[in-house]
C-alpha cells in the first residue's frame, strides 16, 4: 500500500511539473498563437488602392493583366479587390496570402467604406489583424484622398 501511494505522489508531480513547463513554453511561440483554432497573429496595416467592388479577382486580372499584388476581400455583404502597395509584415502576409483571397470579418459600415464607389481608386489604409485561418478582421479603415 505504501508503495502505491508513493507511485501515486511521483505521477502527480511529474504531471504538474510538465503542464509547468508546457505553460512556460506556450509564452515564447512567435507569433502569439498557435496554428490550431485560428491563432491571431500581430496587427496588420495594408495599404492599397480599391480597384473594384462587387466584382471578383479574377474579373480584374483580366481586364488588367499586368497589374500584381491584387488580393480579394471577401465579406459577408459582399467583395473588393485591392491592389496592396503596402504591409507592414511582408513575411507574414506572403506566408498566409497564397491564394490571393482572404475571408473578412469587419462591422458592416467598416467594410461599407471599401465598398463605397466614391473612395474607389483612392489610397487606403486598413488596420486590422491576420487570422491564420486565413481570415482579416478589420478594425479601422481610412481613406486618403
Amino acid at each position: 500500500m505504501r508503495t502505491f501511494g508513493k507511485t501515486i505522489r511521483t505521477g502527480m508531480a511529474a504531471a504538474l511539473l510538465l503542464a509547468g513547463l508546457t505553460t512556460g513554453v506556450q509564452g515564447f511561440v512567435p507569433g502569439g498563437g498557435g496554428s490550431l483554432g485560428g491563432g491571431v497573429r500581430d496587427a496588420v496595416q495594408i495599404k492599397g488602392k480599391v480597384l473594384c467592388a462587387g466584382c471578383g479577382l479574377e474579373e480584374v486580372q483580366k481586364a488588367q493583366p499586368n497589374e500584381h499584388q491584387l488580393y480579394e476581400l471577401m465579406h459577408r455583404r459582399g467583395q473588393v479587390v485591392m491592389k496592396v502597395s503596402f504591409v507592414n509584415d511582408t513575411q507574414m502576409w506572403g506566408r498566409f496570402m497564397w491564394p490571393p483571397w482572404v475571408w473578412v470579418r469587419a462591422k458592416d459600415r467598416v467594410f461599407q467604406q471599401l465598398m463605397a464607389e466614391e473612395n474607389l481608386l483612392k489610397e487606403v489604409e486598413i488596420t486590422g489583424l491576420l487570422n491564420n485561418s486565413r481570415t482579416l478582421d478589420i478594425f479601422k479603415v481610412t481613406i486618403r484622398g
